[in-house]
């Protein structure tokens, strides 16, 4: 009983990881006052007031002025957005620290996109050139494979945060769905941040990979031919599945396959 409770509650802390991740990445607004001498007039247009700082000829006449200057200030506000480091992850990557430095750190941010580059690749081979394998249906039946790309995903974004300015693109990433704004200029200018640019390619490539083994899993079921469309989708994402539609209109199987709701929506019903 206890295990079935745990089971059923497994899906309430999934959903409550990201707000956790999310309020954990706060940001605060101060003010601040600049204020800024201006040399506003002299008592006279000539160049040998700069020359000199003390006297000058007026061009016209010859007579000498005593020089005045009146400096007026100008007070300008601004408002500077900070954001504060997540205290909690703080704690965690003193309590994983060691000699050599934290584990939520930069270089194993690297690390973890170059894992999060090349450790789907095989699978993808698999997927193209051995789909109908017994081997390739044993590896990529399942999630496990999925998973652990999701993992180093998770990874990634967990140790950006940490950082000192990592949850810098989370207050800027609200400008991408302004409405009224411009969406790519807000990505370019996301796409500033190192360790941003680390969680969206892991990102991408996590998610190509669950796609990619979806379109392979309907070709097995349907008997399609997916090679290009899994290839395809490793490449560019999705246009493979597009060209997944193609190859089932083309092969008369049907371009969009049934409602996979529909036994639960039978079920709904009898309830």
């Amino acid at each position: 009983a206890t295990g079935g409770t745990m089971m059923r509650s497994l899906p309430v802390v999934l959903l409550l990881l990201p707000l956790l991740l999310l309020l954990l990445t706060t940001t605060t607004t101060t003010n601040a006052f600049v204020v800024t001498p201006r040399r506003s007039s002299y008592n006279s247009f000539s160049l040998d007031y700069i020359k000199n700082n003390k006297i000058h000829t007026n061009s016209k006449d010859g007579r000498i002025f005593p020089t005045t200057t009146t400096t007026t200030t100008t007070t300008t506000a601004y408002s500077k957005t900070t954001t504060a480091r997540p205290a909690l992850l703080d704690a965690l990557n003193l309590v994983v620290a060691n000699e050599g430095g934290g584990v939520l750190t930069n270089d194993n941010i690297k690390t973890a996109v170059s894992v999060a580059t090349f450790f789907p690749q095989p699978f993808w081979t698999l997927l193209v050139f051995l789909p109908n394998t017994k081997f390739t249906k044993k590896l990529m039946g399942g999630m496990e494979i999925v998973t652990l790309c999701c993992l180093v995903h998770f990874f990634i974004v967990v140790a950006s945060i940490a950082q000192p300015n990592g949850s810098a693109p989370i207050a800027e990433f609200s400008l991408v769905f302004d409405p009224a704004g411009d969406s790519q200029a807000g990505m370019v200018n996301m796409m500033r941040y190192p360790n941003f640019v680390s969680e969206e390619w892991s990102h991408v490539l996590t998610w190509d990979l669950f796609v990619g083994r979806w379109i392979w899993l309907d070709g097995l079921r349907r008997n399609i031919f997916t090679p290009h469309s899994v290839l395809l989708c490793n490449f560019i994402g999705p246009p493979g599945l597009l060209l997944h539609w193609i190859t089932c209109a083309v092969t008369g199987k049907g371009i969009l396959i049934e409602n996979e709701a529909t036994d639960i929506l039978e079920q709904d019903e009898e309830e």
